[in-house]
């Protein structure tokens, strides 16, 4: 399994091949691909394999940046042409920092996790205690983060509310294994994007 994330500022690589795992970090505001391939392809080299050898992968598929998801899923797309014995686990951003809610803080009732959509807008989802989905990925602007009810948890590279997390390459690995035995494959081509809303750019036309 190689799980990649591009989502968010810092680009996060885990690999796990016959129980080892390798765990990858970098501070490329996900605009940087050449530094993502040639991490990719140090860990492979490190661990003596090719891609061949990895399996199926997991790619975090948003909301986030818009450019790193499409790094994100032109990546793997790329790895997987002509190969169909690789599948991809899709991974909602926010069902990967709900994990980590999970694990740092045992929460003790539903929960909603938020992260930035910039100018002045949210992502938010809510969750059971156990990690469940709630209420799917949608937009609230801040005065409708800060009045809700319930425990909330943002990143901790935003640092908007008190309750944060970061995403770590060993959480994101963990989850897509579980989902990865809990049958959630999809092939390359399958692959959809969680934008949610619509790029400024395209918000200006």
């Amino acid at each position: 399994m190689l799980a990649i994330s591009t989502a968010t500022k810092k680009a996060l690589l885990a690999l796990e091949h016959d129980g080892r795992r390798v765990f990858k970090e970098l501070d490329a505001d996900c605009r940087q691909s050449e530094k993502i391939l040639q991490a990719i392809d140090d860990m492979l080299k490190k661990e003596k394999l090719g891609l061949s050898d990895v399996g199926n992968f997991a790619l975090v598929i948003g909301p986030g940046s818009f450019t790193g998801l499409r790094i994100g899923a032109a990546l793997l797309k790329g790895f997987c042409a002509g190969e169909k014995q690789h599948k991809i686990v899709p991974l909602p951003t926010l069902d990967v920092i709900a994990y980590s809610v999970i694990k740092e803080y045992q929460p003790k009732q539903n929960f909603s996790c938020v992260m930035s959509a910039q100018g002045g807008k949210f992502y938010s989802a809510s969750y059971s205690k156990k990690g469940e989905k709630l209420k799917e990925e949608h937009i609230e602007n801040a005065a409708e983060v800060l009045k809700g009810r319930g425990a909330k948890y943002c990143l901790m590279e935003e640092g908007f509310l008190p309750n944060s997390v970061s995403i770590t390459s060993e959480n994101l690995l963990e989850i897509a294994l579980k989902r990865e035995k809990e049958g959630e494959l999809v092939s390359a081509k399958d692959i959809t994007l969680k934008y949610i809303r619509k790029s400024s750019a395209e918000e200006k036309i």
